[in-house]
């Protein structure tokens, strides 16, 4: 910490934060808008941001899940705030946000566990009411990642990148 003005600021960022970011980073990847057709709206973009994030903590526990889950919706919000969503609807944004967070969390889940259909919850999450060729390439790159995700270390190695499928 240091301080500034007389206010102490962070010198760094917490694991929580550099995860959450990490995850960020990948979901705003141009494959995802070009390629594979989820569609390039603010709505596409936090939809393949929940989708990372949802990655993440299939691997994470405890006190480390629950800081880039804080860290996700610090950033939600602050979106929210910067494309103008008054004062007095974010907290609702925000709560339809988590809603669809938590949907996709659980389906992912089961997608990934073989409960359920992983390449219908990623149509119905990332692509709506469309029904695009390259789902069944985003299905397979949504497995990879949760193996590469399985094996990395994230207590020991938060700074470490992580090497993603494309």
């Amino acid at each position: 910490m240091r301080s500034v003005n007389g206010f102490w600021k962070r010198d760094y960022r917490s694991k929580g934060e550099i995860l959450c970011l990490m995850a960020l980073n990948q979901a705003r990847n141009p494959y995802f808008y070009e390629n594979l057709d989820v569609p390039d709206t603010l709505e596409g973009r936090f939809d393949c941001a929940v989708l990372h994030m949802c990655l993440f903590l299939r691997h994470l526990k405890g006190s480390l899940a629950q800081a880039i889950f804080d860290s996700f919706f610090a950033y939600t919000e602050l979106t929210l705030r910067e494309i103008g969503v008054g004062d007095l609807s974010v907290g609702r944004q925000v709560k339809k946000c988590a809603q669809f967070f938590y949907g996709a969390l659980q389906s992912y889940d089961e997608g990934l566990d073989d409960k359920a259909s992983l390449q219908e919850a990623l149509r119905r999450n990332l692509y709506g009411s469309t029904c695009p060729l390259k789902v069944k390439e985003l299905t397979d790159y949504v497995r990879k990642c949760d193996q590469i995700l399985r094996k990395y270390d994230f207590e020991k190695n938060p700074l470490t990148p992580i090497i993603w499928p494309i």
